[in-house]
């Protein structure tokens, strides 16, 4: 038997290259993934390999969890694996057992440890297990590898009503509309459980990690006219406490915000941090295409994103192309809750300028009183995230992270 930990994230170690090596063992007779949560994009991940193997591949995943999605449960049984969704009963016992094997009569190659069959899970999380090579014609070490198998049996023939074997459409759609599902192609939206009045005490930048860089296509909503509802136990309301006074009223609620706009990496400039001493930061940042696909961004904020304020034009000689309105924004960053603030919105509604000509942004956000939120270093390089309440319009959601 030979054994290697694998720290994945630290060192150079990869969860997603040790799996696949954990299933492709030669004149594989059978592979077991069993994982406390699964996506599409992680069964991405490892599909190539499965889809030949499938007759031969059992998965098993938690739901019921807030993670494990619709589309994720699907692509497996798409593929042809024998599918399990494993739900507990209850939000406070979750399922949790991480564990993919590859056997053949020979060889099983065993991964136990942390990673879940996600994107996060085999690629850019910090995860730890310990890989395992039994020789299967070694009497212990064969014993090791029934035990396991045995034990993963019984527990699907002990509990039919918590273990259900998925196989249709139907069935993932209605786990779905009973909310023991997610909707993968929905970003959720943040429902931070903390709140700070003081951003200079959280100053962690990002960790850097040793990762591939992988690349995805989108993920499309399940099929059918499905209603999903908000996974069991999340607030359904982002706690209010403004930074430095009492919040405003009116709180956007997290199960009614849209994702409309997601940044690029942050640079100084929408940060609003000096490049150099003397620097005379512009106090704005211009909403630009960003990684939000199929918009033109100078009509899309505008019209689109912040149509329902009110806007007016500036009766300054000179401005009056400007636009101007105002609205509110829950600031969070981190996972931190900084509270609501009120800020300032300019258009340019020139259709005539070089900018509109070159397809350049034309609508930018004052950051006013939230310039020391957002101007640290530690932001550099995160994602900025704009959500708008479709029930309350005037309210939104900045997410950095």
């Amino acid at each position: 038997m030979t054994k290697k930990f694998i720290l994945q994230g630290i060192t150079g170690d990869s969860h997603l290259d040790e799996i696949r090596d954990a299933i492709s063992v030669e004149n594989v007779s059978r592979v077991v993934i069993s994982v406390a949560f699964l996506t599409e994009r992680g069964f991405g991940l490892l599909s190539d390999i499965l889809k030949p193997i499938a007759d031969k591949t059992v998965i098993l995943a938690g739901i019921r969890n807030g993670i494990t999605s619709a589309q994720g449960l699907l692509a497996c049984v798409e593929c042809g694996c024998k599918t399990y969704a494993v739900d507990t009963g209850s939000r406070g016992i979750v399922f949790h057992p991480k564990i993919y094997l590859g056997k053949s009569e020979e060889e099983a190659r065993l991964v136990l440890g942390s990673a879940n069959l996600t994107v996060g899970g085999l690629n850019s999380n910090i995860e730890a297990s310990l890989k395992v090579v039994a020789d299967m014609e070694v009497a212990d070490e064969a014993a090791l590898v029934a035990d396991l198998e045995g034990k993963i049996d019984a527990m699907i023939a002990e509990f039919p009503a918590h273990v259900v074997e998925v196989t249709t459409l139907e069935q993932v759609q209605s786990l779905l509309t009973a909310g023991r599902l997610i909707d993968e192609s929905v970003k959720p939206a943040p429902s931070p459980s903390r709140s700070s009045g003081d951003r200079k005490l959280d100053a962690v930048p990002q960790m850097k990690l040793e990762k591939k860089k992988l690349k995805f296509t989108a993920v499309a909503p399940i099929g059918g006219d499905v209603e999903p509802v908000a996974p069991d136990g999340q607030p359904e309301e982002v706690q209010a406490q403004a930074a430095a006074d009492a919040p405003v009223s009116g709180a956007p609620v997290s199960d009614h915000l849209e994702l409309v706009w997601e940044s690029n990496p942050l640079t100084r400039r929408p940060l609003n941090i000096p490049t150099a001493a003397g620097t005379n930061p512009t106090g704005s940042m211009f909403f630009t295409k960003g990684q939000t696909p199929d918009i033109d961004q100078r009509h899309y904020f505008r019209e689109d994103v912040f149509g329902a304020l009110e806007w007016n034009h500036d009766d300054a000689a000179g401005k009056e192309h400007l636009e101007r309105a105002k609205a509110k924004f829950r600031i969070v960053i981190k996972d931190v809750n900084y509270g609501v603030f009120e800020m300032s919105l300019t258009h340019d509604s020139r259709t005539d300028s070089p900018a509109y000509e070159q397809n350049n942004s034309l609508t930018q956000l004052h950051w006013g009183d939230v310039k020391p939120l957002v101007a640290l270093q530690d932001l550099l390089d995160r994602t900025m995230f704009l959500y708008r309440d479709d029930k309350q319009p005037g309210l939104f959601v900045i997410e950095i992270d």
